[in-house]
């Protein structure tokens, strides 16, 4: 069997397993149930406060039930029991390892798209920070909603992405300082696509996708690129904040409007069937609540 070409830090105790931390965290813990001054438990509690993605594997010779649970509640992600396989053990830490490397590849790529987001709204000094805003706002409004915490997390990871089909866009279009042509309005309308394939490598594109592929489409049908006329209400805060944030930032071709005529614009789009009552009435609260200037 091949090596597995890691270095091991050792401990004797939790407690010292700790101080170790101050050179980084490692890619894989073992540790054992029973240990002096910190027993595995509360070292695994530690370790997942510090990252909650962080495999630990807890040894023990423990086979009750109830131990396992404990573990499990303290976050655990594997157990091995005592005496030790080793050729188990290499199986398991192999596994947990490869994860890991999977994970910290794909923490990358995140990384490196919000840059690139970054850089498409650099290009356009009218944009600078629209993901930013459209996160905050809708975040605003999912906390009204009742969002729970999960929720709030892939809405702002999916908010922050939005646009993200726009680095497929030539800069003129981008930063649309003329009228465009109807070739050129196909371009901006395919963004959304170009988004969502471009997310498709990410391991939260099932939870991302409908806030980069959706954020244009409208409860009557006239939004883009699907025409769906079913549209989940987290996505429509995002639609209402891209709205609201694009109305109050200023254009080469029109003034910013005041917060209070975007917000009425926001009304009319309920007016016509195009977002939800619920959903602007909630984002009119939670701008209001987080003590937003809305006039």
């Amino acid at each position: 069997m091949a090596p597995l070409g890691v270095e091991v830090w050792q401990a004797p105790n939790g407690q010292e397993a700790l101080g170790l931390l101050r050179q980084g965290l490692p890619h894989v813990v073992l540790a054992d149930l029973h240990m002096p001054l910190m027993d595995g438990l509360e070292l695994t509690r530690r370790l997942k406060a510090l990252d909650p993605l962080l495999p630990v594997i807890l040894l023990t010779a423990d086979a009750e039930r109830e131990v396992r649970l404990q573990g499990i509640q303290a976050g655990a992600d594997d157990f091995l029991h005592k005496p030790v396989d080793l050729t188990e053990l290499r199986l398991r830490v192999g596994g947990h390892l490869e994860r890991r490397r999977l994970q910290e590849k794909l923490e990358d790529l995140e990384r490196a798209l919000l840059a690139l987001v970054r850089a498409v709204e650099a290009k356009d000094a009218y944009t600078a920070g629209h993901g930013e805003r459209v996160a905050t706002y809708a975040l605003y409004a999912a906390g009204e909603l009742g969002a729970g915490e999960e929720e709030l997390a892939d809405l702002r990871l999916g908010a922050l992405l939005h646009d993200v089909g726009k680095i497929a866009l030539p800069d003129p279009i981008l930063r649309g300082g003329y009228p465009l042509t109807e070739a050129e309005w196909r371009a901006i309308r395919e963004h959304p696509v170009k988004g969502d394939e471009i997310l498709k490598p990410l391991r939260a594109h099932p939870r991302l996708r409908p806030y980069v592929r959706w954020h244009h489409e409208r409860l009557d049908g006239s939004g883009y690129p699907d025409g769906l006329t079913e549209v989940p209400p987290l996505v429509q805060a995002v639609a209402a904040a891209d709205i609201y944030d694009a109305l109050t930032s200023g254009r080469t071709y029109r003034q910013a409007l005041r917060p209070e005529e975007a917000l009425e614009a926001l009304e009319a789009e309920v007016r016509q069937g195009r977002l939800s009552r619920e959903v602007v009435r909630a984002f009119r609260s939670g701008m209001a609540r987080n003590r937003f200037r809305l006039t």
